[in-house]
């Protein structure tokens, strides 16, 4: 409650804190001279385009994998930089991966499920696709503060072997901010409808060589939403620490808090249309069938810690420690969409749900040789427990409201508002643990050949609360995956490279309220994923390709609404992508996805079908023009287009096709000592209405309208 009270202040306290640390560490420095504060150089400025082309040497936590550059990784690695999360001003996972191809996403800024995504068409999910710092959490909410971290990782395919149990569309891993000298930058902005928000970025070191260092975010957003009636309250705080405790021993620490309350949310729905029916024509984005009183209240702690000791320049050991808890109440619109001419059935569901995380991991890395041959070695074991706790079988239990109303989505009906009255009354639902044991070697032959082999096994424990007794039994499995990977480097600047690995995925929360076998629990599932990749970057440009062909265990929405495991999907597709500076002023970006997303080994009605949920296609192109006759300026301008998508395994519907484009501006300039940074947005900048899946069983989104957003940032 300490923290929780705090942050709903406005973080009054903690950005006088932020002030006053900050002012006594830059009053404490020996002042510049007037000679020195004329050779500062201006403001640099900002490009959405220019990493893109250096981003192949830039370091990634690979999990078991250990941290190599991306050029270096034998899969296929999007990275998103601070400067690209800030001048794009992403505040959801859909603004986040709006420009990679790869990536879909199931949810929109103010959904009333938390927004997943889809990469190479397969869904990640919420429990063990999300980390940061490589470490687990719970991601049932879908958004975290993006204001905490300085970029984010999205390693795709299969990674069981890397990061342990997760769905194999690939894991995100976001990377925090850490402590630099004496920052300070304070931005304030607006964004549609009616948002306003602030945030205040703040560091310093201190000590004898500077050996302490802190950094600390913090940021308050509210407002009216894009949507109709829908609001957003928003508050979070970031800390990070590190102390160089020796000169090979060194400790680092982070908290993030998060509180969001999105109310009158936008909803997904399921489609219950008859199979003859046609799709009813797209709405605008700002149409919200959320009843009057539904809202969604996550709040989000995730303490990290770790200690790293450098035994000697070849060897390190390292061991990390985090705990995450996700505290959630709801009261959910539950939709169903019932004929072409929009009518949409209603229900409602009151809940409360908690779930904590912990996890502690052991690593080993170490360089040997033997003979002419050298080895780079990652030795590791994690151990990790969720607990889930819900109030389904306690004195209140959860309430859900059927057949609440009928509204259409084109003539609103208005009904009656919902009032919540569920107390929070939560027991123990389950308990999901996972033990793992990995090894790997990076065998270089010479310079131009390098053989990776690793191992993984991992164990895991299911174990249903009292309640869930009646739904689920005790489960317990186990996974050795393998990976393996040839690279060849004919120089240092590019990489040809095969692999092949393995992934285990298992199911941390039952299905869904919306099927008819609701609270059943699938058992895991197992994948396999072929990829022959090339990455190569020049002076002013990068590309890389992939191919590849990944099978996993099928999961079907039959006609009768149950939620089932049948014969496998198969996943075959090309990625392309690079960056170009064109000019010193104009540079280009684009990707492309080619998918064949098919069922196998099924039942006929759905054997050769298109795997639900997955487009054909898709492709993005961003361009960033530096403007010369104005020191500072640049204007970005891009668009990304979806293929067709199939709306149900059946094959019964299919979404069409649609482009969405987006503009930007900034503009940096030099106020006295200080820098100031004023950035516009605009996505979907044609307004353009258009249908969007909301998962791969067939749900169906509204797409989010146009929308413009404004920030101005100074850096003192």
């Amino acid at each position: 409650m300490g923290i929780e009270a705090l942050v709903k202040n406005k973080l009054s306290i903690i950005i006088t804190a932020i002030l006053i640390m900050n002012s006594h560490s830059v009053l404490g420095q020996e002042k510049t001279s007037k000679s020195e504060k004329k050779d500062e150089k201006l403001p640099e400025t900002i490009t959405i385009v220019g990493h893109k082309i250096t981003e192949l040497y830039e370091q990634n936590d690979g999990g078991a994998l250990g941290n190599r550059t991306v050029l270096d990784t034998p899969f296929s690695v999007d990275m998103i930089s601070l400067e690209d999360i800030e001048i794009r001003q992403v505040n959801t996972l859909d603004s986040l991966f709006s420009r990679e191809a790869s990536v879909s996403v199931d949810g929109s800024a103010y959904s009333t499920f938390g927004s997943t995504i889809r990469v190479r068409g397969l869904p990640l999910d919420y429990t063990n696709s999300f980390k940061v710092n490589g470490l687990s959490l719970n991601n049932f909410s879908g958004e975290l503060p993006y204001e905490a971290f300085e970029k984010v990782a999205l390693l795709k395919g299969a990674t069981g072997y890397m990061y342990g149990m997760a769905a194999p569309g690939g894991v995100v891993n976001y990377v925090t901010k850490k402590p630099v000298n004496d920052l300070l930058n304070i931005s304030a902005g607006y964004r549609s409808d009616g948002v306003l928000n602030a945030h205040i970025d703040a560091s310093t070191r201190f000590g004898e060589d500077d050996k302490y260092g802190v950094r600390v975010n913090a940021v308050n957003e509210e407002g009216d939403t894009y949507l109709e009636d829908g609001t957003v309250d928003r508050q979070s705080l970031s800390v990070a620490f590190d102390a160089y405790l020796t000169d090979n021993l060194r400790w680092n620490a982070d908290l993030i808090y998060s509180d969001r309350l999105t109310e009158n949310s936008w909803t997904t729905m399921s489609n219950s249309m008859s199979s003859d029916s046609s799709l009813p024509e797209a709405v605008h984005g700002d149409r919200s069938i959320g009843v009057d009183g539904t809202f969604d209240d996550y709040n989000n702690l995730i303490l990290l810690t770790g200690l790293t000791w450098d035994i000697n320049h070849n060897w390190q050991a390292k061991i990390e420690y985090d705990y995450s808890e996700n505290d959630t109440h709801w009261v959910k619109t539950l939709a169903n969409l019932l004929n072409s001419e929009g009518d949409v059935s209603i229900s409602l569901y009151e809940q409360y749900f908690k779930v904590n995380y912990e996890q502690i991991q052991g690593i080993l890395t170490g360089h040997f040789e033997t003979g002419d041959i050298s080895h780079d070695l990652v030795i590791g074991s994690a151990y990790q427990v969720a607990d889930t706790y819900r109030n389904d079988g306690g004195k209140y239990g959860r309430r859900v409201t059927r057949n609440y109303g009928v509204d259409n989505l084109y003539n609103a009906v208005e009904l009656p508002a919902y009032e919540a009255t569920l107390q929070e009354d939560l027991d123990l639902a389950w308990s999901d643990t996972q033990q793992s044991f990995f090894v790997n070697d990076s065998i270089k032959f010479n310079e131009n050949y390098e053989l990776l082999v690793g191992v993984r096994h991992t164990k895991i424990e299911h174990s249903p609360g009292d309640y869930f007794l009646a739904y689920q039994d005790d489960y317990n499995d186990s996974s050795t995956t393998p990976v393996v990977a040839m690279m060849y480097k004919p120089n240092k600047q590019t990489t040809f490279y095969t692999s092949y690995v393995e992934s285990f995925e298992g199911q941390t929360s039952s299905v869904g309220e919306s099927y008819a076998n609701a609270n059943e629990l699938l058992e895991p599932q197992k994948s396999e994923q072929i990829e022959i990749g090339y990455k190569q970057s020049g002076n002013d440009w990068s590309s890389s390709a992939a191919l590849f062909r990944i099978e996993r265990g099928a999961e079907l929405v039959t006609d009768d609404n149950y939620l089932i495991q049948d014969g496998v999907s198969l996943y075959q597709g090309l990625e392309l992508s690079g960056a170009l500076d064109l000019t010193s002023n104009f540079s280009v970006y684009g990707e492309l996805m080619l998918l064949d997303a098919t069922y196998d080994k099924t039942s006929e009605s759905y054997q050769g079908n298109q795997v639900s949920g997955t487009p054909d296609y898709q492709v993005s192109l961003q361009t960033n023009y530096n403007i010369e006759a104005v020191d500072g300026l640049t204007v970005n301008l891009g668009g990304k287009q979806h293929g067709e998508t199939s709306a149900n395994a059946n094959n019964d519907w299919e979404l069409p096709s649609y482009t969405i484009f987006y503009a930007g501006v900034s503009y940096s300039h030099k106020v006295g000592n200080n820098n100031l940074v004023l950035i516009g947005t605009v996505d979907n900048l044609f307004d353009k209405e258009f249908w969007a899946v909301g998962d791969d069983y067939g749900v169906l989104r509204i797409g989010e309208p146009r929308t413009f957003a404004i920030k101005a940032k100074f850096e003192f």
